[in-house]
């Protein structure tokens, strides 16, 4: 169905005409007419195998139009269609808006004669119009009428060549196109439309090329090349001769009234490029195929003899040189005659046109396409002609790919679907297997080519090729594996089935497994015939094609074993790669699964122990490396060191064994490094491990050479610090056992036993050793000097060195002269230590005058203090008779005060009040404290006989500071008589402390006041004051 009867159905009757009244053309909304019958004819090109498909690949639809005038010309692009009729009307229609026809005049004088043919750009916008008399008009989109084009005139157009690349989509222009004329002569010119009055549309128009022979340009393309876009191709044809012309052309910016083609056919001129073919036919037409309004790919040209048609090449052609390529002359089909059927005749088209794989010819009375690729004729169709329609030509809309015929009075499209549906089949006849691939509709179609394919090549003996081409059809496995096997083709074989099990699906794991181990068979057996080729060929020139090949099987076989490693049975592999005795191999799987074990035990019997580490070290089980740690440690303890020390997360505990199986002297390397001791060492240092088990091992290691040297095992009993891993008790045994003696004293002066340390130093004379444990005990000065004390005694006694044990005054502040005398013989002389003795003796004296100057100081002191006490006694204080407390504003003689320097004063009761309230727990008890025995005291002396004398005395004034005491506590505490003299000490001293406590300073000036700084103005128990004031 065509685009118009798309529409049509959809529209509903609702298409109504829109164009002048004098006009009675009118769509017909209900569609189609009933077609005439149509006798099809169909050969060569219909599916008879695989997803057979009925549908039609061409159809013939009449346009249900009725014009007003008969139709003249008629062209369709990017889906505009314009129509000229024979009184001078161009109708112009949007294939989009149907119903919407616009019907335009076109002026003309008398005289000027009728509409000759029309040219439509490929973009739909741009129209030229040409007459028998050579008047030409210009119609752009939306115009409702046709511009005169004066430069143009006297051209009778036959052709015209579109730019179709030179300028952008939103340009007006025509760009420069080239035009066609009846005498022979091209030329070049551009159009811009202008609604300005007097502004002329033809920029220019421009003669640009002649054939020098009056014949009329039935053809004319212009196509640029893909690369160089200053490069162009253009062809022109005549009815007999078709020109080509390449080369580049004048940049359009330059100047835009220039020509850009001039200098290109300026090239051309002397020598031009022709294919010419005799006839005595008219006219022609030349057509171009391009997908995508891309380059053209192909062209065909309508001539006498038949249809010249190839494909077009682009590349670095220049002048002269030829862009078609495969060029090739189709004879017309030939038909029977009309008036006697029995004689055949061979009928020139009256146009004709191309499409990817056809050529579509138009006949006066009947359509006819042919395929490309086999010259077969695939439709012929008879056209549904009324009573006198006469058959003008065909129209192509390029952009959309439609065919349109057209008669005097109807218009038909040539609807095409499907064009490639059974394309694959003739490429496969023509055994062009990767061009039919690419025409594959389904997986039928294609396994159908694949299968032919492989037939093909394995009847040529082409087994490879066919093997693979096997693997990707659906042809059973064992037809096509029997096929090879009874061949003895092995390489072929092995090609299909890896072909095979590279196209099965994960989940086909039995299959897979199955061919990857007959593939291993396989690979094995050809490795070893090669290999046996190579050895019977000994001194032939073939030995080295025979390693060559071995070579490159080895290396295919590995690749195969590590792709496919996952589908293999270990177990299987393992007995097939051994049953051939291929070691390398066998290795080589065995590293692609991680079975390392097998790998390093292999090297081991070997005794190649550098492989079996080197293999060792690649991979990440700590279980491998404490599986063979003994016999390696036992070998190659060096290397082996290594590889541990290379893997952090060994637990040295499970290496144990391994490192006690170490013999170091009977290590088979010339080296005096320890190998376990250097392994150790790095877990101790660097990997920081606190295993006691490691440190004690290690001490065990170092404390058991054979060297007397204990510079190592002092430097790692130093590096372990007060609190060390190992076990104290045993590494003193250990040391003791082993002769350590160093290390010893090192041990017992880490667990505190100085004494110990420095008596076993001193056992083996090493007074320097002795020297330094005595100063450890730095805070022990007693045990420090006890301990310099042996050491003065051994050197005095044991050696007689005097002068060595005096020097050891200087070196220890603790040590006196008197204190080494003892150890002295009763009868020495003094001359070796007489200048100590003085030197004592003065230091002594020294003293005794400090001491008599600090006596003397004291004295002073305590004089100075006794002034101060008595000085003291005699201070007093004025208080005026209106003085009001600093704490509660009452008067303050209404009751006891303090009065303090600053000369605040508060009532007793205020004041303790206020302070209480900042002492610390301590301070608080030890106030109630001296307020009870003070009242204790008190309730004592009350109870006397002259407790009423003592009470008449207490209305005495009094003015002393006992006085202002006693008005601290009740009435009853006040004064105490004479006879109870002996109790009046105890409470002024009770008081004393009281006052000390509670007046030791003015709560506003001194440190309490400035420790509230952080209390809140309103405390906790006037929160519930403030609260009630809340709005």
């Amino acid at each position: 169905m065509s685009l118009i009867d798309d529409f049509i159905e959809s529209s509903n009757d609702t298409l109504i005409p829109s164009y002048t009244a004098n006009t009675s053309i009118f769509l017909d909304p209900a569609g189609f007419e009933p077609a005439d019958p149509v006798h099809m004819l169909e050969t060569g090109f219909v599916s008879t195998g695989l997803a057979e498909d009925d549908t039609e690949i061409f159809s013939l639809d009449r346009v249900q139009f009725q014009f007003p005038a008969p139709l003249v010309a008629m062209s369709v692009s990017n889906e505009v269609l314009v129509m000229a009729l024979e009184t001078n009307h161009i109708l112009r229609i949007d294939l989009q808006q149907a119903h919407d026809v616009e019907d335009i005049e076109i002026p003309r004088k008398p005289g000027e004669g009728k509409i000759y043919k029309i040219f439509f750009d490929p973009t739909g916008r741009h129209l030229l119009i040409t007459t028998e008399q050579g008047e030409n008009y210009y119609l752009f989109e939306k115009w409702k009428k046709a511009k005169v084009l004066s430069k143009f005139k006297g051209i009778i157009i036959e052709s015209v060549g579109w730019n179709r690349f030179n300028g952008s989509s939103s340009d007006t222009s025509t760009k420069k196109f080239l035009i066609g004329s009846r005498n022979g002569v091209i030329y070049e010119a551009e159009i811009e439309p202008t609604d300005e009055f007097f502004k002329k549309e033809e920029k220019y128009c421009k003669q640009v090329y002649s054939l020098n022979e009056n014949v009329p340009i039935t053809g004319l393309r212009v196509e640029q090349f893909p690369v160089t876009s200053r490069k162009y191709f253009i062809v022109a044809t005549t009815p007999t001769r078709l020109y080509q012309f390449v080369g580049i052309a004048t940049s359009s910016r330059d100047d835009e009234a220039a020509s850009m083609f001039e200098s290109l056919f300026t090239r051309c001129e002397v020598n031009p490029v022709f294919q010419e073919l005799p006839g005595d036919l008219p006219y022609s037409e030349l057509q171009f195929y391009s997908q995508f309004q891309g380059v053209a790919k192909s062209f065909a040209w309508l001539t006498g003899p038949g249809i010249y048609h190839g494909s077009l090449v682009f590349g670095s052609q220049d002048v002269g040189d030829s862009v078609i390529d495969s060029a090739k002359l189709l004879p017309y089909p030939i038909t029977p005659s009309d008036n006697d059927t029995s004689t055949i005749t061979t009928e020139v088209p009256l146009s004709f046109a191309l499409t990817e794989f056809h050529f579509i010819l138009l006949y006066k009375e009947r359509v006819k396409a042919i395929c490309q690729l086999n010259d077969q004729i695939v439709f012929d169709d008879f056209i549904p002609l009324k009573a006198g329609e006469e058959v003008r030509t065909m129209t192509v809309d390029n952009v959309k790919n439609t065919f349109w015929i057209y008669t005097d009075s109807s218009i038909f499209e040539l609807i095409v679907s499907k064009e490639d549906r059974d394309v694959w089949k003739l490429y496969l006849e023509k055994q062009q297997f990767d061009t039919s691939l690419q025409y594959c509709k389904n997986p039928a179609q294609r396994d159908k080519v694949l299968t032919t394919q492989a037939e093909h090549y394995f009847s040529r003996k082409h087994y490879l090729l066919s093997a693979t081409f096997y693997a990707q059809s659906t042809v059973p496995f064992e037809e096509v594996a029997l096929k090879f096997v009874e061949r003895d083709e092995r390489d072929a074989l092995r090609n299909y089935l890896l072909n095979k099990l590279d196209k099965l699906r994960r989940q086909d794991r039995t299959q897979k497994t199955i061919i990857a181990t007959w593939l291993v068979e396989i690979y094995l057996s050809k490795i070893n015939n090669l290999e046996n080729l190579a050895a019977s060929s000994a001194g032939s020139d073939d030995i080295n094609n025979y390693k060559v090949e071995q070579n490159v099987l080895e290396e295919e076989f590995k690749g195969f074993l590590e792709q496919y490693k996952a589908d293999l049975d270990k177990k299987t592999t393992y007995s097939l790669i051994a049953s051939h005795g291929r070691t390398n191999e066998l290795l080589f799987y065995a590293s692609l699964i991680s079975d390392y074990e097998k790998v390093i035990s292999h090297w081991i019997q070997e005794r190649n122990y550098k492989q079996a580490l080197g293999v060792l070290s690649k991979q990440a089980s700590v279980d491998t490396i404490y599986k063979f740690a003994p016999v390696l440690m036992e070998n190659a303890p060096s290397e082996t060191v290594y590889v541990w020390m290379r893997q952090p997360n060994l637990n040295p505990r499970n290496l144990m064994p391994a490192l006690l199986k170490y013999d170091h002297l009977k290590a088979p390397e010339n080296t005096k490094t320890n190998q376990a001791i250097r392994y150790l060492q790095y877990v101790v240092q660097q990997l920081n491990n606190t295993d006691p088990a490691i440190h004690n091992f290690l001490l065990t290691l170092y404390a058991t050479q054979p060297t007397q040297d204990e510079s190592a095992l002092l430097q790692f009993l130093a590096s372990e610090g007060r609190e060390p891993y190992y076990n104290l008790d045993y590494a003193l045994r250990l040391c003791s056992q082993n002769g350590r003696m160093q290390s010893c004293v090192h041990i017992y002066s880490n667990m505190g036993l100085y004494e110990e340390a420095v008596d076993l130093a001193l056992k083996h004379d090493d007074l320097e050793l002795a020297r330094i444990n005595a100063d450890k005990p730095e805070d022990d000065d007693s045990l420090r000097k006890k301990l310099w004390l042996k050491i003065a005694r051994h050197v005095v006694e044991k050696k007689g060195d005097i002068k060595t044990a005096m020097d050891y005054l200087q070196h220890c502040d603790l040590l006196k002269i008197e204190d080494i005398l003892p150890f002295f013989p009763d009868f020495v002389l003094i001359d070796d230590f007489k200048e100590e003795i003085c030197a004592a003796l003065d230091e002594y004296n020294s003293k005794i005058e400090e001491l008599k100057a600090e006596m003397e100081e004291a004295t002073k002191s305590a004089e100075s203090i006794r002034l101060d006490i008595r000085e003291l006694r005699c201070r007093h204080a004025v208080v005026t008779t209106g003085e009001k407390c600093s704490m509660c504003d009452f008067p303050l003689l209404t009751r006891p005060f303090y009065v303090f320097p600053c000369q605040h004063a508060f009532h007793a009761d205020c004041l303790i009040t206020k302070v209480t309230k900042h002492l610390n727990p301590r301070q608080l008890r030890r106030f109630k404290d001296l307020q009870q025995q003070i009242t204790k005291e008190m309730n004592n002396v009350n109870r006397t006989p002259d407790n009423n004398e003592a009470r008449g005395r207490q209305q005495q004034p009094a003015g002393s500071l006992d006085r202002l005491r006693g008005l601290i506590l009740p009435d009853t505490t006040a004064h105490i008589g004479d006879d109870v003299a002996v109790v009046v000490p105890k409470v002024d001293q009770l008081k004393d402390e009281l006052d000390d406590l509670v007046a030791s300073e003015c709560i506003l000036c001194g440190d309490m006041m400035i420790k509230t700084i952080e209390q809140p103005f309103i405390n906790e128990e006037e929160n519930d004051l403030l609260e009630s004031w809340a709005i």
